[in-house]
């Protein structure tokens, strides 16, 4: 990955929204605070008081911007930088003052020179038993000079300690930055899930440095562990509940009937993905780390319902497979679209776990939008869930939700200028190169929340100007004048020069001559969202 892959522009883009609106939510004038503002807020979790009380940048801070003692007394210190372009590596200078910094203190000779919060943070510290120090190097650039990696490991060796990892660094730049965040808001459920199989251990199998467990869950173990989670179990599941079709009716009538028994050989069964999971052999007992189900969740919902009514079984039993992604993001997101491909399914929702997808859809809500990344995923929020977007994005959701495969097809006909492709062919969107697609064109460094949702707008003004034009075109001959009709939407000039034929150009020539025109326009004056 580097400065100019898509995921990293599409995060740049909302690392600027967001740093921006929290510079003015906090009064931050200095470019360099809003990183280290937006870093504590958004990936450490602190609130704005233990922001003040960990911050000690400025005059004299002997190149240490911040602080931060964690709850097991590891000592953090950070310096930051927030260059404006992407590529920009972390300085050789800057790194050469944090380590003569410490140096100073270290040598105690600091008192003289620190700024007082400095010197505060640094008496914090003689106060504790340190369990030991990490160096953050945080930069909204990318990577660092191989000299800054050579005087830093120089640096922490010469001081010794107790154990090998007592003096550590670590870089932060854009790429574990962007990362950081995915891992930290990819929807999972937070509590480990334990799965008890006394009778038999799961088949195991490792592949492709990914683990694999098979076994079979009851049914009533699976409808407890929706009725626990609901649907934050099925976030990463690319349909959401189809209601009562046909299958999912099936599914009711094997897991109800005196045909239950045999619910193990006729569905499908249920696929979790999870980060990590561990197998207790002398417990009986299957532990899943930040868990999701990616295939199988119209089951899940289903029993639920039937143990809900009081109708489902014990004796029903379900295929269960467990696969960990070791925070793998391209894997996990493959996985979902392999299994799911398997079955009919819209190729845009195919993609709804694609990082690109993801980070997109994160940068846009950072201006205060929603992508619909699934199949009526808004329609089925629940009143809680639609708040806490709400609350997210900074609206409500009304006028403000784009469905990816809309939004995608109107990118598609504006800034690629392929209408033809995005009417007629929209599959082709969202398959791979592989497969006679052009995701990788349509997903690249070029987009961005700020053009996606552009062209939203623009199809959607396009699409109420045409419909206001068709009910003018339809009282056409009911009306004395019409062409003082078609003035008040048209203007006079387009009805004056073309009246006589304006009724075959439109909508067709006409909304096309909007599309083209239009987003150059919406962007030039660079309307708020």
């Amino acid at each position: 990955m580097n400065a100019r892959s898509p995921l990293l522009s599409l995060f740049k883009e909302q690392f600027e929204n967001e740093s921006t609106r929290i510079a003015s939510e906090h009064g931050l004038n200095q470019r360099g605070d809003q990183l280290i503002w937006w870093y504590f807020l958004r990936l450490a979790g602190l609130t704005s008081t233990e922001i003040e009380e960990v911050v000690c940048d400025g005059g004299n801070d002997l190149g240490i911007d911040a602080i931060h003692i964690d709850d097991n007394g590891l000592v953090h210190f950070y310096q930051f930088k927030n260059p404006q372009r992407a590529d920009v590596t972390l300085p050789a200078g800057e790194v050469d003052k944090l380590l003569a910094g410490l140096q100073v203190i270290l040598n105690r000779r600091h008192s003289d020179i620190a700024n007082p919060e400095l010197r505060e943070r640094i008496e914090d510290i003689y106060q504790i038993v340190p369990t030991g120090y990490r160096i953050h190097l945080v930069t909204s650039g990318i990577g660092m000079a191989q000299e800054s990696r050579v005087k830093l490991d120089a640096f922490l060796g010469s001081l010794g300690g107790p154990t090998e990892d007592f003096f550590t660094w670590q870089l932060e730049d854009l790429e574990v930055l962007q990362d950081t965040f995915y891992q930290r808001k990819l929807p999972t459920v937070e509590r480990p899930i334990v799965f008890t199989l006394e009778r038999q251990p799961p088949y195991q199998i490792r592949s492709a440095n990914h683990d694999c467990y098979l076994f079979h869950a009851t049914g009533v173990a699976l409808s407890a562990l929706y009725a626990e989670h609901s649907e934050q179990l099925l976030q990463q599941n690319i349909r959401v509940f189809q209601g009562d079709r046909t299958t999912n009716a099936l599914i009711r009538q094997t897991a109800s009937s005196s045909d239950s028994a045999n619910f193990f050989h006729y569905n499908n069964g249920v696929t979790f993905l999870c980060e990590t999971a561990q197998w207790d052999q002398f417990q009986g007992k299957l532990t899943l780390n930040k868990a999701q189900v990616v295939n199988g969740g119209q089951t899940v919902r289903v029993l639920s319902r039937a143990q809900t009514d009081g109708v489902l079984k014990a004796d029903v039993v379900v295929p269960v497979r467990v696969i960990t992604s070791q925070g793998d993001k391209q894997f996990a997101s493959d996985v979902a679209v392999n299994l799911n491909n398997q079955n009919r399914i819209e190729s845009s929702f195919l993609r709804s776990n694609e990082p690109r997808v993801v980070q997109l859809a994160h940068a846009m809500e950072s201006v205060g939008w929603y992508l619909e990344r699934r199949e009526n995923e808004v329609r089925n929020l629940s009143d809680q869930e639609k708040r806490a977007i709400e609350l997210r994005i900074g609206h409500t959701l009304d006028g403000r939700v784009v469905r990816m495969r809309d939004g995608a097809q109107a990118y598609v006909a504006t800034y690629m200028r392929q209408p033809e492709l995005a009417k007629k062919n929209p599959r082709r969107i969202f398959l791979g190169t592989q497969d006679g697609g052009v995701f990788e064109r349509v997903f690249s460094n070029d987009i961005s929340a700020e053009r996606f949702i552009a062209a939203h707008r623009l199809r959607r003004a396009a699409d109420s100007f045409v419909g206001k034009f068709m009910i003018l075109k339809r009282r056409k001959s009911r009306v004395a004048d019409w062409r003082a009709e078609y003035k008040a939407l048209l203007g006079d000039d387009i009805v004056g020069q073309h009246g006589a034929t304006l009724d075959q150009a439109v909508p067709q020539r006409l909304s096309r001559n909007l599309t083209e025109g239009g987003v150059y326009a919406l962007v030039m004056k660079r309307q708020r969202y």
